[in-house]
């Protein structure tokens, strides 16, 4: 039943929609269909949407008589009573009824005014259409940009209603071209490859936990920008820095700095435990228990992360380029099997950094600084969690002078050095002195691992310092590209990355290890056994 609020509730719903651009007018239309319970939604924009944005759907209807009602002023069917505000369950609720349906009728208007009503073919759905936009605001047409950018706005609201709503099939045409199309038949990976295309949606992890469910990237595929990033409650997208924070931490040490992953989050959540009616476009919302949505966001996507596959080698990649000069090779063949601790067969070390390996699938190529960097990394950060620190000694102690705030540094944060196996101490004023470091760090690195490691711990947020402080120190600790490696070196670092958890990239988000697999090996050489 469509009816008109009465003041008070009116007055206590947060600044209308303000319809700034052709895709606001996109995203009403599209939410109000998604609220009628429609499974089809097709989208038509001509004119970079001045011309005409075109919403035709197969929803639920409404009786004739309100449909006039349905235009009116803070007129909904969605909210009748203040306490309606507080649990909120549609996409749309504020003054507009357009979710509500109509069949076997139309109506016209002309800013605002009523032009005519009458019957129409009694078809299921509602089909609306808009032209002429801002026709009666000229002054708004000054502040649109260009067509492809208006397009590509409405092109976005609806690409992300795609994905969010599989269930639903979405067909969006611009100017006579279809620009997407899903099949509608709750497929989130195919409506992901109708979306960002088919090697994105391969690339992409299920995320299957209680309260959250959706699909995150492996950290072999990355973008430049946080644009391929949708998060959602009750399939509701919406602006949270916590919960974008949640995302990103999870996959801190999987991906470089400035790298951010494509990424589909929809929390289901009671209505009561979420406040929608605290910005006009409803984007921006508030949590009851944000903390818990947090740690519940970072579970689940460490939980899919885990599933991640080795970043493999594309075979033109292997032909491509000059061919290394005989100087830059130095492989050590080794006939024996490696021990039963690793998969990983160690065949030697080429172009100063990298080891060849054979795996059960495949040749292997490691970074052995990036290796040895995720080993260390993780078994810093698990002393920083709790786990027993084994130092060195210091025959002769080390005395390093500091900056003010490293000073600082030193005294606030002296529990997490010790977990990291340093043993530090005032020595006057601007200086410390290091009596024992962790037995991984070489002693010729000790003072520039402490500097650094001080200026981690000084500079990062709490919820990022202990993962940043043991990245800081396992860099200064692993072996460096070009530093030379026998073979059983070799095996030892290969048995603990085959241990270490989460080993295809290092704590930075570079790759450890490229894999170049026996059947593409066999179809190069085309070999057919």
């Amino acid at each position: 039943m469509i009816r008109q609020l009465p003041p008070e509730v009116a007055d206590a719903i947060a600044a209308g929609e303000v319809v700034e651009r052709p895709a606001s007018v996109v995203k009403e239309l599209v939410e109000n269909s998604l609220d009628a319970g429609a499974r089809r939604v097709s989208i038509e924009v001509r004119g970079a949407g001045r011309g005409l944005i075109r919403v035709a759907d197969d929803g639920e209807g409404i009786p004739t008589d309100q449909l006039a009602l349905a235009f009116l002023r803070h007129a909904t069917s969605k909210v009748q009573r203040l306490e309606d505000l507080a649990a909120i369950g549609t996409l749309g609720f504020r003054g507009e009824a357009l979710a509500s349906r109509t069949r076997g009728a139309q109506i016209r208007l002309r800013a605002g005014a009523l032009v005519d009503e009458g019957a129409a073919a009694p078809t299921p759905g509602t089909v609306i259409e808009v032209r002429d936009l801002f026709g009666n605001t000229p002054a708004r047409l000054k502040f649109l940009k260009s067509d492809a950018t208006e397009n590509g706005a409405a092109n976005q609201v609806v690409r992300t209603y795609a994905v969010l709503r599989p269930d639903v099939r979405f067909e969006l045409v611009l100017d006579g071209r279809r620009a997407l199309a899903t099949a509608g038949d709750a497929d989130r990976r195919a409506a992901l490859g109708a979306v960002l295309g088919a090697q994105v949606a391969e690339a992409m992890l299920p995320v299957e936990a209680e309260g959250v469910r959706g699909m995150v990237s492996e950290p072999r595929l990355s973008r430049g920008s946080r644009e391929a990033i949708v998060l959602a409650v009750n399939s509701r997208p919406v602006a949270s820095h916590r919960l974008q924070h949640a995302l990103e931490q999870a996959y801190l040490g999987r991906l470089e700095r400035g790298r951010y992953p494509v990424a589909v989050l929809d929390l289901t959540l009671p209505a009561a435990e979420v406040d929608v009616n605290v910005h006009p476009a409803k984007r921006e919302v508030r949590f009851r228990d944000e903390g818990a949505l947090y740690s519940l966001v970072q579970r689940a996507v460490l939980a899919a992360l885990g599933g991640s596959r080795v970043f493999a080698m594309p075979l033109q990649t292997v032909a491509a380029g000059p061919a290394p000069r005989t100087s830059d090779i130095a492989l050590q063949i080794e006939p024996a099997p490696a021990p039963p601790a690793t998969l990983l067969r160690p065949l030697g070390q080429v172009l100063d950094g990298y080891l060849v390996a054979e795996g059960p699938d495949g040749i292997i190529l490691i970074d052995q600084h990036a290796a040895h960097e995720r080993v260390l990394y993780n078994r810093f950060l698990s002393r920083l969690r709790g786990a027993p620190a084994p130092s060195q000694p210091l025959l002769l102690p080390q005395v390093v002078e500091l900056e003010p705030s490293l000073v600082a540094a030193a005294a606030d944060h002296g529990e997490r050095l010790n977990a990291l196996g340093f043993e530090v101490e005032s020595f006057g004023q601007g200086a410390v002195q290091v009596r024992a470091a962790p037995v991984e760090t070489p002693a010729g690195r000790i003072e520039e691992a402490l500097l650094d490691l001080l200026s981690s711990l000084a500079g990062s947020r709490a919820e990022d310092r202990q993962e940043q402080a043991a990245a800081s120190i396992a860099c200064h600790s692993a072996v460096r590209f070009g530093d030379s490696m026998d073979l059983s070196e070799q095996r030892r670092l290969l048995e603990e990355l085959e241990r270490t958890p989460d080993s295809i990239t290092c704590p930075h988000g570079r790759p450890t290890r490229l894999e170049l697999s026996t059947q593409e090996l066999r179809r190069h050489f085309r070999r057919n056994y």
